[in-house]
């Protein structure tokens, strides 16, 4: 029982100590001056059984190259639809999924290229089927929606500017579309796993890279 007893506190004093130096960490990086980020990202996922492709705006804020946060616009930008009959008339309904995010992110650099991004969103939009009906368009099933979407992406960055921040990269990013609050009146399930790979492109950097000496330059550098 004595044995029981140790290994139990060994392991809350280990948790609360990597804890805190979590904490430690974040708020460090918060202390220090932040720089610029933009990213656009197209995550793959599903809504129902249809293929869903969703394109992602974002811009915030990354402090030391440890947390990150900021906000965007998300939208569905593939066809999902359904032929339906409205007053008589046989008209094509397509899907509509359109919400702002607001993310936070924790940032952990593995070895010199290699780095490892744990962010978590939470967004609110809404969405709808429309169709054009006598020549105009028409809304239907509108719905407030709360989706919930951890996820984690590992990169290499390569190509550094002057002030020592990469400039291009390639990601491979998994996560989960959970929704908080669901539209009801439409038929399918928006909960989805999600997954992208692509190309990063650092516009502050490449900027900051071609013109180093304007103080533009220094501003997104943090210099």
């Amino acid at each position: 029982m004595k044995k029981i007893t140790l290994i139990l506190a060994v392991l809350t004093l280990s948790s609360l100590t990597s804890r805190a130096q979590f904490l430690d960490s974040i708020q460090a990086a918060i202390g220090r001056k932040g720089s610029f980020t933009f990213s656009f990202n197209t995550r793959n996922s599903y809504i129902g059984s249809s293929g869903a492709n969703i394109w992602g705006f974002m811009a915030g804020v990354c402090f030391s190259r440890k947390f990150a946060a900021g906000g965007g616009l998300n939208i569905l930008n593939n066809y999902i639809g359904k032929t339906e009959t409205v007053g008589g008339q046989t008209v094509n309904a397509q899907l509509k999924f359109t919400y702002i995010s607001y993310y936070v992110e924790y940032i952990i650099r593995l070895q010199k290229h290699w780095e490892i991004d744990i962010p978590v969103a939470i967004g609110a939009g809404g969405s709808n089927y429309t169709y054009y009906l006598n020549g105009a368009q028409l809304t239907q099933n509108s719905h407030f929606i709360v989706p919930l979407e951890p996820q984690v992406e590992v990169d290499y960055d390569f190509l550094k500017n002057k002030f020592g921040n990469y400039l291009f990269g390639l990601y491979v990013q998994v996560g989960y579309r959970y929704m908080l609050d669901n539209n009801p009146a439409i038929g399918g399930s928006f909960n989805s796993s999600t997954y992208a790979t692509g190309i990063l492109l650092f516009p502050f950097e490449i900027y900051s890279a071609i013109f180093p000496r304007t103080g533009l330059a220094r501003m997104i550098e943090g210099n």
